[in-house]
């Protein structure tokens, strides 16, 4: 009776237009417990002889060494150093750490033992050592003159008969010694008259015969790189393999390194790979290394992995983190660069590539929007910690959309953007269009609208403002001040509020259900009108996501005002002209879908929702949500997720939503991530879909930054470090889930 009760106490809120958070429902929920966040650390050394790194260990001391083209250096402090005294090491093939933490180096010239003192000479001279190896307090060194084992201060030559391409060397317990060579892998016994060491090369026991590294664990493991992947044996034997058909993204692996908590990381030719006994998770791209050349890699006890690249040397580094302190950490990102006066959302485009240290804002067409979601994730966060900061953001926010409309000097229109007289715009400028240019834009677009004059000067001329603003642009608008009005606005501010939305609203009604330019035609995209929505094949693919805005924006605006001209319009569009219908149709061909329309509905459907003009079709657009999801249920958007779970009568798991919000890397640098050359990922070639995307989203650690209308199946993502993005989107997410109780508070 107590749950019949509640249910009943929860609809019947629902139908007075209140947002009311989720928690006491019993929902699937994120846990927010602490997890391991990766982040990179570059550390590029100052020559470009130096950034060829071949190779890399730690010492007893954890002091960080390199071996590269240049010779050997140390990093001490933060700064890289070359050993003081001694003989100048030239280039470098390899270095060990033998069993009491000294390190080796294998040189063109001979084989050296390293301290921050010198580097000190052995007795193999005169000959090129490429791999170094050991077990307990026996080391050998090999190159392709020989096999040299140390017996006190000698180095002693092994006699035998193997390939002499050797990459790699791994000594037993037992007095026998594995040899990698670019032509097979030999055991030879030490203790056996017989020189011949026995071949292994078959497929039927290695994935390719040209061995890279060999790494022993335990007694009697031994991972196996190689051209064609990671082989592990045991006990002389293969028992497993790795390439692409089982997650590792490129075959060619270099090096292999184990980590804490068994773990396996393996150096590639596209990046660095890390085998957690489940599954491989790729680190590539400038996001985490500085050259996906990626020669050699070492393991701290922390579990940081040290990585050798033909660009520098890259520490994929590791710490516990809750989504909680993401969410600081975003925020600081988010208000430290990307705000643009008088208080817009945007991108941050970098003066130099990957430096934050100096950056402006520039122009979006997008302001409206992406000012309106932060202005509704600002009113979440209030809701959940009735922090004075975030009603103070959210406050500044609603007063930086509202000048959006104020700016344009009409009673409904709104500005796409807005610029000091003084800021030069750089999308969209001003120009003039030939006969000829006009022609080839409708041939190819007939609804195209030409606007030479984009950008009008205010009276008092102290800013511009953009013309043309879209359907998107109300759509954040009304977003945003729906959730404010809700959440966090007093009551001066919601009288204030009303009043916008109901100029805004008001006036895309009196003009017929279109958004009316100061020139008196639509907008481009502004467009809600029956006759384009239902009466003109131009306009099929934005049928039933314009009809589910228009009623929402109705629903809005008469919970604010109370205007029964609200009403009446619902009543006209659903009963004349089927706009509850039109939002049952499902996008089953892919040229007709795209994420901006997935991300559009995502922020409308709680507005419709909460605010839902008529009750009686909360069923039908249900049905709506449920056939919207269906589209983008495999991949893991949180915010789809929630809002899916929260209105749709239904619900889905929340794991790929958990994974996506862990996953996403806090360095929101825009570098380009090309997932094209990997192995373990498949083009997809079904008609309709465009060219360069592939069949299944990697996680988004591995790709480049894709806010929730971007399409995440692209195989190259990225802007060459250019621009750092909003962390908005990742924001929103986490705030609403947090308020509708989707979302735990952080669990320590």
């Amino acid at each position: 009776m107590i749950l019949r009760q509640l249910r009943s106490l929860l609809t019947a809120t629902l139908l007075l237009g209140t947002i009311l958070p989720l928690s006491a429902q019993n929902r699937e929920v994120i846990e927010d417990k602490p997890f391991l966040q990766d982040y990179h650390e570059p550390l590029p050394l100052k020559t470009a002889g130096e950034n060829d790194v071949r190779a890399i260990r730690l010492d007893a001391q954890k002091r960080v060494w390199v071996g590269t083209a240049e010779g050997v250096r140390y990093l001490e402090k933060g700064v890289w150093k070359t050993p003081k005294g001694g003989i100048e090491v030239g280039p470098t093939y390899a270095l060990y750490r033998d069993a009491q933490g000294q390190v080796w180096a294998g040189a063109w010239n001979g084989l050296y033992r390293l301290t921050a003192e010198m580097a000190q000479p052995t007795s193999i001279t005169g000959t090129p050592i490429g791999a170094i190896g050991g077990v307990g307090e026996s080391l050998f060194a090999a190159g392709p003159h020989g096999i040299w084992k140390q017996e006190g201060a000698r180095w002693t030559p092994i006699e035998g008969i193997w390939h002499t391409a050797i990459r790699a060397i791994q000594p037993t317990k037992d007095s026998k010694l594995w040899i990698g060579t670019a032509s097979g892998l030999y055991l030879l016994d030490l203790k056996s008259a017989d020189r011949r060491a026995k071949l292994f090369h078959l497929p039927s026991v290695l994935l390719s015969s040209n061995i890279s590294s060999l790494t022993t664990q335990g007694e009697n493991q031994m991972w196996i790189g190689s051209t064609g992947g990671v082989d592990l044996w045991e006990g002389g034997k293969r028992i497993r393999s790795f390439s692409a058909r089982n997650g590792l993204a490129n075959r060619n692996a270099r090096a292999i390194a184990l980590a804490p908590e068994n773990k396996v990381w393996v150096a590639t030719k596209l990046g660095v790979t890390r085998y957690d006994g489940t599954r491989w998770a790729l680190r590539h791209s400038r996001r985490w290394l500085l050259s996906d050349d990626a020669r050699d890699i070492d393991v701290d006890s922390e579990g940081t992995a040290w990585v050798a690249t033909a660009g520098g040397v890259s520490a994929i580094r590791q710490k516990w983190m809750t989504l909680s302190d993401k969410a600081e950490h975003y925020l600081h990102i988010l208000r430290a660069r990307h705000l643009r006066p008088p208080g817009f959302v945007g991108p941050a485009v970098l003066v130099r590539p990957g430096d934050l240290s100096e950056s402006f804002i520039e122009d979006d067409d997008n302001d409206g929007e992406h000012t309106g979601n932060y202005l509704a994730t600002e009113s979440f966060r209030y809701a959940v910690t009735k922090a004075p900061d975030a009603k103070e953001n959210a406050k500044s926010a609603a007063m930086a959309l509202e000048q959006l409309q104020r700016i344009t000097g009409t009673d409904h229109f709104i500005a796409r953007a807005i610029l000091p007289i003084t800021t030069a715009p750089r999308h969209e400028v001003d120009r003039t269009f030939t006969p000829q240019e006009i022609a080839d834009s409708h041939r190819t677009e007939p609804r195209e609208k030409i606007i030479e004059k984009r950008w009008i000067p205010t009276p008092d001329g102290k800013w511009l403002w953009k013309r043309d603003a879209s359907s998107d642009e109300v759509d954040g608008h009304l977003f945003g001040y729906a959730t404010y009005y809700a959440l966090a606005a007093d009551e001066a501010e919601k009288k204030r509020v009303a009043g916008v939305v109901d100029r805004i609203v008001g006036g895309i009604v009196r003009n017929g259900y279109v958004l009316q330019d100061i020139d008196g035609k639509a907008t481009r995209w502004g467009i809600w009108s029956p006759e384009k929505l239902n009466g003109d094949y131009n306009w099929h693919e934005e049928r039933s996501g314009n009809s589910v805005e228009m009623i929402a924006f109705l629903g809005i605006a008469y919970h604010m005002t109370k205007s029964p001209r609200y009403q009446e319009a619902a009543k006209y569009l659903i009963e004349k002209h089927g706009y509850a219908k039109n939002a049952l149709y499902r996008y089953e061909v892919p040229s007709e879908r795209t994420h901006i329309e997935d991300e559009l509905l995502s922020i409308v459907y709680p507005s419709l929702m909460d605010f839902l003009i008529e009750p009686k079709l909360r069923s039908l657009y249900q049905k709506s949500m449920q056939m919207w999801h269906e589209t983008v249920r495999k991949d893991g958007t949180p915010l789809y997720d929630f809002v899916y779970n929260r209105f749709a009568g239904k619900s889905v798991s929340l794991e790929g939503s958990a994974k996506t919000l862990r996953e996403w890397p806090l360095d929101a640098i825009e570098w380009t991530v090309d997932n094209s050359t990997r192995e373990d990922v498949v083009r997809d070639k079904t008609p309709g879909v465009p060219e360069g995307f592939i069949t299944k989203i990697v996680p988004r650690s591995e790709m480049g930054l894709q806010n929730w209308d971007q399409e995440p199946y692209m195989a190259v993502i990225g802007n060459n470090g250019n621009r750092e993005d909003r962390p908005a989107d990742w924001l929103l997410s986490y705030w609403m889930g947090r308020y509708y109780g989707f979302i735990t508070p952080p669990i320590k």
